[in-house]
């Protein structure tokens, strides 16, 4: 029995919810009742791409519109477009707005309230980015720190039945797409987000470099220059991106993907030099 089905013994209610909330409320639900894990885990089939992506960008979206005067804002581009291969799919980061004023001096409203106001937004994208993480992950389970502990158990359980099943570079525009949604929002709620988000984040991002290394430098794998090209654009992006709160740590992330496959596009590391 699928997670739709589950809910549809439920209630009329939970039967008319929108698939892209179930698994997070399912995830609530094991969270409330850790006994159940072992019956429900095995019966929840893994997500489509497109339906995370999807789920991400619709908890952004209400994040990002709980903000007061958020039809002020510049228009985030850190939309997906309706090609989930495994070419380029979102706009370059380069080209993106993301430097937001922590807030409308004109309002004179303080940050505390408008964090209070977003904080329950604020849980929910974070709920939904932990929910589907699991299901694009290369981290090893034993290695996972940064979920939240009463979580983590749950999210190591998923991450065992489902190890593997994803592409890199399937992996790589769930990634792409959840950067890209952090990096959008205000920067007042970024100074949020990142502390919550990006240390977990940058282990996904690290694994998948690791995963791109191991593949094309030990076991012969190889993929299609396009491909390549767009994690590169991707990259670079993020590294250079101005006020975007998390620029600099994915700047580590960039260099090392240069330094292990950047020759892939004709891009070599800078290698430390003797002293």
């Amino acid at each position: 029995m699928g997670y739709t089905n589950l809910y549809n013994y439920t209630s009329p209610l939970s039967a008319s919810l929108p698939s892209q909330s179930l698994l997070p409320l399912l995830n609530a639900l094991l969270k409330a009742q850790p006994a159940l894990k072992s019956m429900i885990l095995p019966l929840i089939p893994r997500p489509t791409l497109e339906t995370a992506i999807q789920a991400l960008a619709q908890s952004a979206k209400k994040l990002r519109d709980a903000y007061p005067y958020s039809n002020a804002l510049p228009p985030p581009h850190a939309t997906t477009s309706t090609n989930f291969g495994f070419g380029r799919h979102l706009v370059s980061p380069n080209q993106a707005t993301y430097q937001h004023s922590s807030h409308n001096t004109n309002s004179g409203m303080r940050d505390s309230y408008i964090l209070s106001r977003l904080r329950p937004h604020i849980s929910e994208f974070v709920s939904a980015c932990f929910s589907y993480l699991p299901y694009f992950s290369y981290v090893s389970t034993s290695s996972i720190s940064t979920t939240p502990s009463s979580s983590q158990s749950h999210s190591s359980s998923l991450q065992t039945l489902h190890k593997d099943k994803s592409h890199p570079a399937e992996t790589f525009i769930f990634l792409s797409a959840l950067t890209n949604h952090i990096a959008a929002q205000p920067a007042l709620t970024q100074t949020s987000l990142v502390p919550t988000l990006f240390p977990r984040l940058l282990e996904e991002w690290n694994a998948w470099v690791e995963r791109v290394d191991d593949n094309v430098n030990r076991q012969g794998g190889m993929f299609g220059r396009e491909t390549v090209a767009s994690w590169e654009r991707e990259l670079d992006g993020y590294a250079d991106a101005k006020g975007f709160e998390g620029a600099g740590m994915m700047r580590n992330v960039r260099d090392k993907w240069v330094q292990r496959v950047g020759w892939l596009v004709g891009r070599i590391g800078q290698q430390p030099m003797d002293v």
